[in-house]
């Protein structure tokens, strides 16, 4: 029985990502650690505006990993 491409020796898929995905996704959750980090006496606006900035790199970060 032959493997299917993109299939290892077990069966298990082998993902095969772009160059630099890694690297992408290490720099992504430096940056939403950056976003996410309060700031002393932040007004409610800019705490609530920081923390939807966090929650969208998280959400790329995310997205890169499936490959969308």
């Amino acid at each position: 029985m032959a493997n299917k491409k993109g299939t290892g020796m077990r069966g298990a898929r082998v993902l095969k990502r772009p160059a630099g995905v890694g690297r992408l996704v290490r720099r992504l959750e430096r940056e939403r650690r950056v976003w996410s980090r309060p700031a002393e006496a932040e007004i409610p606006t800019a705490q609530a505006w920081r923390a939807g900035v966090a929650e969208g790199i998280r959400l790329a970060q995310v997205a890169v990993r499936k490959g969308a």
